[in-house]
């Protein structure tokens, strides 16, 4: 009904694009007179912090095997239609080809709000703000990066606004002595991406009567 396949890997492009603005944030541990001990780079993962959370408790017989923290973790939430984005239904978009009597065209797009949440897990207070204050200044409330969302089309760029919408504190610490005491904060953003449909290509109009 719909025509022959096709597959733009938006979402794919979404994780990667934004696992990539927190791929390079680092903690650095200082002495009494203010030198620095150590500078540790955090890992950053996919998944839900559930998952890392598990494993911290999971690894504490073998502290060779035990995850490092601070850590982060990533995964997607929510995937929503966004309304106050939507463009007219006849607003084509189209690109050269190599065919120089033709030209390639998209029919369809619709823009959706892709829910992403970040989670910055830390077993002391220092480290977890140094991580959170190493991404907050950039979004104000929103930090925008340029895509290629169609494979092909190196001259076709889209702009897509990341919007942090909440951050929240908790302390995970609730046991004895030996459980690891983990603080986490959760912050929240949201990704303006467009879906695009399949590729085709029109004739080129060279003169007109």
């Amino acid at each position: 009904m719909f025509g022959s396949h096709f597959y733009h890997a938006t979402v794919r492009k979404s994780v990667a694009v934004f696992g990539t603005l927190f791929n390079n944030i680092t903690v650095i541990r200082k002495d009494g007179s203010g030198g620095i001990l150590n500078q540790v780079k955090v890992p950053l993962a996919y998944g839900p912090k559930q998952k890392f959370l598990a494993r911290l408790n999971e690894d504490l017989d073998n502290q060779s095997l035990a995850l490092k923290m601070p850590r982060m973790a990533f995964e997607i939430t929510s995937l929503d239609i966004d309304l106050n984005q939507k463009q007219n239904k006849r607003n084509k978009i189209t690109n050269a080809s190599t065919d120089t009597t033709k030209r390639d065209k998209i029919d369809f797009q619709v823009p959706y709000n892709i829910g992403m949440e970040l989670t910055i897990m830390a077993k002391n207070q220092d480290d977890g703000l140094q991580i959170l204050e190493q991404i907050i200044p950039f979004f104000q409330p929103d930090y925008t990066v340029s895509i290629k969302p169609i494979d092909g089309w190196t001259t076709f760029t889209q702009d897509v606004p990341i919007v942090l919408n909440s951050v929240t504190f908790n302390d995970d610490y609730e046991s004895d002595f030996i459980t690891r005491r983990v603080l986490t904060y959760t912050l929240g953003f949201t990704m303006k991406m467009t879906f695009y449909s399949s590729k085709g290509s029109q004739g080129v109009i060279k003169e007109i009567d």
